[in-house]
C-alpha cells in the first residue's frame, strides 16, 4: 500500500506546477472523503448495533406482557427510521464533499493563476531579452505581494545592471579597436623605419645580409639598422629599447635616427655612442635605455671597428668553420648617464666569414615550461647549415625558436641580423 501510495505521489509531481496543484488538491480532497467516509460507516454500524442491543434488553418485557409482535414492530419503525436518517445524513455529506471539491478545485485554479501566470511572464521576458526586449521591466502582474514580486524585482535589477555592463563592453570595445588601429598603424610605421628590401644592395658582390624582426606586441622596441656610410664602408647596427610597446617603439625610432646620424656623419661607432648617449639622457625622465652593437665595416679589407653598449656578445662564423660566441667585456647601455665612454675594437673579416648579431628576445624565448631557449640552442641552430645564405641562416633560427617555444606567448622582441663577407672578390657561387 505505501508503495503505491508513493507511486501516486511520483505520477501527481510530474508536469508543471499547475498540474501539481491541481492533483495535491485533488489527492488531498480524496483522501479526505475517504477518512470521513470510512468515519461515518463505522459510526453508523457502532450506532446500530448499539440500538439492536438496547432493543433487546427491552424485548423480554414485551413477550413476558404478550406484547410479542407490538416489540417487532416497533422495532422495525425504529430501525427504519434509522436508517433513513442516516440515509438522509449520507446524502448531506456527498452533496457536502461535492462542494467542498468543487469549491477546492476553484481555489486551486485562482491561486494557481496567481502563481503560474506571473511566472509564464517572466519566463517569456527573460526568454526574449536580446531577441525583442533589451530589458526586463517590471509589470502590472508581478505585483503580487509575495515571492514572485521579489522575484521579478530581483531579475529587473540584474537587468539593468546588466545592460550598464553591456554598454561599457560596447565602450571599452570601441575603445579597444580605436587604440588597435592605432597600434597597427604604429606597427606599419614602425616596419616602415627598418630596411625591409633585400637584397638590399644588388649591386654590391662582396657581402650579402639579412635581418628580421619579430615583436612580442603590435609595436616593439628593437630595431636593426645597415646602410652605407660611404662606397666603402657600412654600417651595421642591433639594438634593444627597455620596455616594450609605443614607449619603446617611440625611443627605438629617435635611436636610430641618432646613431645612423651620427656614423654617417663619419664618428666611429665609441664616438657615435657617446653622442647618442648624451642625447638621450636630456629630458629622459622615465629612464628608459638602449643596448646597442655598432659596427663599421671597410668592405675593400674587412678590417671593422664595433663597440658593445650592453647588448649581446655578437656570433662569428671563420671560413668553413663553425658559429662561435666572442665574447668580451661590454660598455654600458646608451641613456643611463650623460658623459659615458664607450670602448671599441677592431675585428677583421675574411672571405667566407659570416657574422651574426641578435636581441635578448632570441636566447630569453621561452616555453610552455618556463625553459629558456639559450644560446647554447640558438649554436647548434646555426650550425646545422653553418655555409647557408644569410637568409637561411636566420630562417634556421627562428624555426627552431618556433619548435622550441611550440606556441608559447613570448614577451620578447626576437630580432636578428646575419651579414656574409665574400671580399673583393665577391660571390662567385
Amino acid at each position: 500500500m505505501l508503495r503505491s501510495f508513493l507511486n501516486i505521489n511520483k505520477g501527481v509531481l510530474k508536469g508543471g506546477i499547475r498540474h501539481k496543484i491541481f492533483c495535491m488538491m485533488l489527492v488531498t480532497v480524496v483522501m479526505i472523503i475517504a477518512a470521513y467516509t470510512a468515519v461515518f460507516f463505522y459510526q453508523t454500524s457502532r450506532v446500530e448495533k448499539l440500538v439492536n442491543d438496547t432493543y433487546e434488553m427491552q424485548k423480554q418485557v414485551y413477550e413476558e406482557n404478550g406484547q410479542t409482535d407490538k416489540y417487532e414492530e416497533i422495532q422495525s419503525e425504529a430501525m427504519a427510521s434509522f436508517r433513513r436518517r442516516m440515509f438522509h445524513a449520507r446524502n448531506i455529506l456527498l452533496i457536502l464533499v461535492v462542494m467542498i471539491v468543487a469549491a477546492g478545485l476553484l481555489s486551486a485554479y485562482s491561486l494557481s493563476r496567481k502563481i503560474i501566470d506571473p511566472l509564464n511572464t517572466i519566463t517569456r521576458r527573460v526568454a526574449s531579452l536580446g531577441i525583442r526586449h533589451r530589458q526586463f521591466k517590471m509589470e502590472p502582474v508581478y505585483r503580487t505581494g509575495d515571492e514572485i514580486e521579489v522575484l521579478a524585482e530581483a531579475f529587473a535589477k540584474q537587468s539593468i545592471r546588466t545592460m550598464l555592463y553591456i554598454d561599457q563592453i560596447k565602450k571599452v570595445t570601441a575603445e579597444k579597436e580605436r587604440i588597435g588601429a592605432e597600434l597597427e598603424m604604429a606597427s606599419k610605421i614602425q616596419a616602415s623605419q627598418l630596411p625591409s628590401l633585400f637584397p638590399p644592395f644588388p649591386d654590391r658582390k662582396e657581402f650579402s645580409l639579412y635581418a628580421s624582426m619579430t615583436p612580442a606586441k603590435e609595436v616593439g622596441g628593437d630595431f636593426y639598422d645597415f646602410f652605407m656610410i660611404d662606397h666603402d664602408h657600412i654600417g651595421l647596427i642591433m639594438a634593444d629599447v627597455s620596455g616594450k610597446g609605443v614607449p619603446a617603439a617611440l625611443l627605438m625610432m629617435v635611436a636610430r635616427v641618432l646613431i645612423k646620424s651620427s656614423l654617417q656623419n663619419g664618428n666611429d661607432p665609441s664616438k657615435a655612442l657617446e653622442s647618442v648617449n648624451n642625447q638621450l639622457c636630456e629630458g629622459n625622465d622615465a629612464n628608459f635605455f638602449v643596448t646597442m652593437w655598432v659596427a663599421v665595416l671597410e668592405i675593400s679589407t674587412g678590417k671593422g671597428l664595433a663597440a658593445n653598449a650592453g647588448h649581446e656578445h655578437p656570433v662569428v662564423r671563420r671560413a668553413n668553420g663553425s658559429y662561435e660566441l666572442v665574447l668580451y667585456k661590454h660598455s654600458m647601455a646608451v641613456g643611463i648617464m650623460e658623459g659615458l665612454k664607450f670602448k671599441q675594437h677592431e675585428f677583421h673579416m675574411s672571405p667566407g666569414d659570416s657574422i651574426f648579431v641578435y636581441t635578448d628576445g632570441v636566447a630569453e624565448a621561452t616555453n610552455a615550461h618556463k625553459e629558456l631557449y639559450g644560446t647554447e640552442r640558438m649554436l647548434e641552430a646555426l650550425n646545422k647549415e653553418p655555409g647557408a645564405s644569410a637568409e637561411k641562416t636566420l630562417s634556421n633560427v627562428m624555426e627552431d625558436i618556433n619548435c622550441f617555444v611550440d606556441g608559447a606567448e613570448q614577451f620578447d622582441d626576437i630580432t636578428m641580423l646575419c651579414l656574409r663577407y665574400y671580399g673583393e672578390k665577391g660571390f662567385t657561387t
